[in-house]
């Protein structure tokens, strides 16, 4: 092989703009837990091997705020609580409700103090008033001390001996742990210049506040990928404001690093034709990077993957583009392989799930080893949520998987600006459309009423500002600054992704809370009366992704069209959620699983972004009266509360072959699945398969209810469930 093939690290360090930008009040922790936790710790871990070469994209809002806790000018909630020596009952409440927000599992379990306190916090049924100050002493130390970085936890003699201590803790022992806080904060944007200035890392950038690119220079862009979605009433159309986000994101990489960035990561790696010629305006952005379903878009074509998920052809994704022979060069992010690291290779033993990664590596290189042509594969996700789902903060795991990459030889990390050194760029594209990395749409952002609203109120907070400026001709510049800033906050992407419906974990009401209260503070600048719209609460009209079966079924063929029959209408429905918090997935196997019943047979519809045969496709049920049943395999990801009492005794597998032939199992007395003969008629379609299955071969008949979940992958080590959480209930 002439070329080694070249790995492109990105991990994309953001968390959106929790500071009040009239108060400078911040309202919730993340920035600062998360710089103790994860922000230091990948920075010491990548200098820990030098010869592996990585790319670290900093959100310059997030910079900011780093900076801010770092010289203690940044106070939230969580640490005014924690500083705080006299509790009010209301407080302690806050404490109680919020001081137990980190991975249990990982974090909290192991320690038997801290678990301890989350049993007596169940015990007395969250009643504060029944707990000592004592108890929160120690509460307030531990959910302070669970959230640094566990690595520093054990080497550092102080911190050791607090973990020894365990419990009586005093204010001593947490202003501790709090200047632990600071003092990493304040060293974590120095750790990524001195990995810069090694040559070890590129550090990259994002447009200042986190906004969808596309969204902001039009929104009409969405409708490239969704033609006939929803559009707010309100237009907004600001290539300005999207080319003010990247000039400030570039200043600010400027003085924190000492060097402009040569790479961007566009927010939730959305583009369009529009951005990249927007990007191309500024000459020292080399590169931007994306999701490979964007190039898919581009090309007019699917790649395809075999059952474990690898690229059949891996020749296309693996290189760099142009758009027209000009501008930046795009790289393109393998979802499968990213999304891996952000979803599956927590369920692993570490040195197993480093040595999967590594030998599919070596697949794409074993493919690729016949062409002379330099390739590059760009593994792009999220730096710093996933880890806390690993085993002891994703240090076995990453340190693993470094050792490996450096032994091994047909493999090479790379920035995206080495090789762009070493390499021309070959690929072209024509047309670039409007899409993200998830589904390669923009609909997390745009489409729903409560998102459309959140545009609306943008809009009109927009034009405000701007008929402000129109009557005051020398406005105050310090009023104007404030506005600006706070309109700039608030076209942030962060706040339209909890506007989703699908995104509707715990927590998103908070986020209009400060969504709204950013637009609030633009009226508050300019000396306006804040609008009575902007006082209300931005929620309701959220499209329906569930719904119960409404009666018997009308019998009729099987069609597997695009579009459900009418056949379906009285079906039941249920999609999969788009999130399961703060980490999203590329993209989803399934659209929508269809469930409905007539009085002989049952009826399953599952509507797929992909060929269904090319995917992993299996419905389990649960009937009256089993014999025996089996849980879920544990390579289906439920990120929801224990599964330990589901269980099934039927399981429906739709074959990876569109011949029809599917297989019917049930679990015998001793536990084991076995086929059961008898037939079951399939329909197959580009994106749809349907089945009916005999009522009298499950055994079930009138009055009877079901428990089903259906399952779906690309591999079998990946695979999602639909509902997340639960089960659907189907009764006769």
């Amino acid at each position: 092989m002439a070329h080694p093939l070249y790995v492109c690290f990105v991990w994309h360090m953001h968390q959106p703009s929790y500071k009040d930008t009239t108060s400078g009040e911040y309202t919730l922790p993340w920035v600062r837990l998360h710089a103790t936790k994860d922000y230091l710790h990948v920075a010491e871990l990548i200098a820990d091997y030098p010869e592996i070469h990585q790319t670290i994209n900093v959100v310059p809002s997030l910079g900011e705020q780093i900076l801010d806790y770092g010289a203690g000018r940044a106070v939230d909630r969580a640490l005014a609580l924690s500083e705080k020596h006299d509790l009010t009952l209301a407080e302690k409440k806050e404490i109680l409700d919020s001081f137990f927000s980190l991975n249990w599992d990982r974090f909290l379990w192991p320690v038997p103090r801290y678990a301890l306190l989350a049993r007596l916090r169940e015990l007395v049924g969250g009643d504060a008033a029944l707990l000592s100050d004592a108890y929160f002493r120690d509460l307030k130390v531990w959910f302070n001390l669970g959230w640094l970085d566990p690595s520093l936890r054990e080497r550092d003699p102080g911190l050791r001996a607090l973990v020894e201590k365990a419990e009586n803790f005093d204010q001593t022992d947490l202003e501790l742990v709090l200047n632990y806080h600071r003092d990493t904060c304040a060293r974590v944007l120095p750790a990524y210049r001195r990995l810069s200035e090694a040559g070890q890392v590129e550090l990259s950038t994002s447009p200042y506040y986190h906004p969808i690119l596309p969204l902001l220079i039009d929104l009409n862009c969405a409708r490239d990928a969704s033609p006939s979605l929803d559009l707010p009433r309100l237009g907004f159309a600001h290539p300005e404001d999207a080319a003010h986000q990247i000039e400030r994101a570039i200043r600010f990489h400027q003085d924190q690093f000492g060097r402009a960035p040569a790479g961007l990561w566009p927010s939730e790696g959305a583009v369009s034709q529009a951005t990249v010629e927007l990007i191309g305006n500024f000459p020292g952005i080399r590169w931007v990077a994306t999701d490979e379903h964007v190039l898919e878009r581009a090309l007019g074509t699917r790649f395809s993957r075999d059952g474990n998920g690898q690229l059949d052809d891996p020749h296309r994704l693996c290189q760099p583009y142009q758009l027209n022979g000009q501008g930046p060069a795009l790289f393109f992010r393998d979802q499968i392989l990213s999304d891996r690291i952000g979803f599956v290779y927590q369920h692993m033993e570490s040195p197993a799930a480093a040595d999967d990664l590594i030998q599919r590596l070596r697949q794409v290189a074993e493919k690729l080893a016949g062409d002379p042509s330099p390739h590059v594969i760009s593994i792009v996700l999220d730096g710093e949520n996933c880890w806390e789902f690993y085993p002891n903060n994703g240090d076995d795991f990453l340190r693993a998987l470094f050792a490996k990459l450096h032994d091994e030889p047909f493999l090479q990390t790379v920035t995206p600006s080495e090789y762009l050194d070493r390499f021309p760029v070959d690929g072209q594209l024509d047309r670039l459309p409007a899409a993200s990395w998830i589904n390669a749409n923009l609909e997390t952002w745009i489409g729903e009423p409560s998102q459309n609203r959140g545009w609306e109120f943008l809009a009109r907070a927009r034009t405000a500002v701007t008929e402000w400026e129109q009557h005051h001709p020398s406005p105050d510049p310090e009023c104007r600054q404030r506005a600006w800033d706070a309109l700039r906050v608030a076209e942030g992407s962060d706040w339209f992704w909890w506007y989703y419906s699908r995104n509707q974990i715990g927590g998103s009401e908070l986020f209009d809370v400060l969504y709204r209260q950013h637009l609030a503070n633009v009226y508050g600048a300019i000396g306006e009366p804040i609008p009575a719209w902007l006082r209300q609460p931005n929620e309701g009209d959220r499209a329906p992704h569930d719904r119960e079966a409404a009666g018997p079924m009308s019998p009729g063929a099987l069609r597997a069209e695009r579009d459900a029959a009418d056949a379906w209408a009285n079906a039941g429905y249920a999609e999969p959620e788009a999130s399961t918090g703060a980490m999203q997935a590329g993209a989803t196997a399934l659209r929508r699983f269809y469930f409905g019943y007539t009085t002989d047979h049952l009826y399953f519809r599952l509507e797929t972004f992909d060929a269904p045969q090319t995917l992993i496709l299996t419905v389990y049920l649960r009937t009256p009266n089993a014999v025996a049943s089996q849980p879920l395999p544990p390579t289906v990801v439920r990120p929801g509360p224990s599964d330990e009492n589901l269980a099934f005794n039927w399981r429906l597998d739709l074959a990876p072959a569109g011949d029809g032939a599917i297989r019917l199992a049930t679990v015998r007395a001793d536990g084991q699945w076995a086929l059961v003969e008898t037939p079951v008629e399939t329909a197959w379609g580009e994106q749809c398969v349907e089945a009916r299955v005999a009522t009298e071969a499950l055994g079930i008949g009138t009055g009877d209810q079901l428990d089903l979940i259906a399952v779906a992958g690309r591999q079998e080590q990946q695979l999602e469930a639909v509902p997340r959480d639960g089960v659907i209930h189907l009764s006769f």
